[in-house]
């Protein structure tokens, strides 16, 4: 598994409002909210002339009212020279985020943990309830939501209340991990680590074989839950951005 694929099955399963190949650099767009679904991925190179294409690339996303944003992978990027040549422009690289994957083994699903075809209502209520404000929610409902199947959404519920929720969604052989998220007040008390097993079971049962998902660099405690789970780093994405 390289960090290539990885990149292009996210693109597939965590798909922006709008994606454009422009000689093998993907452009998304969505609601300008974050970051992976409003940035160009230059994962491969097919043009004549890269600084002419960095000008498109700018304008592309300016048309959309957003900002200049490129998305590099460690070892997944083209061509060779686009950091130093972003860089010569004034970009900067920001928030390092982890590539991690592990292998898929079958498991037995917890029964405390619903999954669901689509999204339930108890899952979209988690995801309003823990987003930073409406734009932020709207705009990952809309990308899970565009989720192609075969995916899933679990939710763990304790008395009637929902407190936690993740999802997955499968390309191939390769099925990727999004989501995660834990009301405030049921954090540290094992809820996510069953919400992932359940996903990671369903994503058994599609027969894929590896899992993949991303997290900061500097999220310690979610980094230590899937280290835990048997996933190791394959590689860092970066955001170059002009100050």
């Amino acid at each position: 598994m390289n960090a290539r694929a990885i990149d292009l099955a996210t693109v597939r399963t965590w798909p922006a409002a709008e994606t454009e190949d422009r000689d093998g650099w993907l452009h998304l767009a969505s609601g300008g909210v974050t970051g992976r679904v409003n940035a160009v991925w230059p994962i491969d190179w097919r043009g004549a002339d890269v600084e002419a294409a960095i000008d498109a690339a700018e304008a592309w996303l300016a048309a959309r009212a957003l900002p200049a944003r490129f998305k590099l992978t460690d070892g997944a990027y083209a061509p060779l020279d686009l950091a130093e040549r972003l860089a010569r422009r004034g970009y900067e690289a920001v928030t390092p985020t982890l590539i991690m994957t592990a292998p898929i083994r079958a498991r037995a699903a917890p029964d405390d943990v619903a999954l669901s075809d689509a999204m339930p209502a108890a899952f979209d209520a988690v995801l309003r309830a823990v987003s930073a404000d409406v734009a932020e929610y709207e705009e990952r409902r809309g990308i899970a939501l565009r989720a192609p199947q075969p995916a899933a959404f679990a939710t763990m519920a304790r008395e009637g209340q929902t407190l936690a929720i993740g999802m997955s969604a499968a390309c191939g052989d390769l099925a990727g991990l999004y989501l995660m998220r834990t009301a405030p007040e049921a954090r540290r008390q094992g809820r996510a680590r069953k919400v992932f097993g359940a996903l990671m079971a369903r994503a058994h049962q599609w027969g894929a074989r590896t899992a993949f998902l991303q997290v900061e660099a500097d999220n310690a405690p979610a980094i230590a839950l899937y280290e835990s789970e048997g996933f190791t780093a394959l590689s860092t994405y970066r955001f170059w951005r002009k100050p």
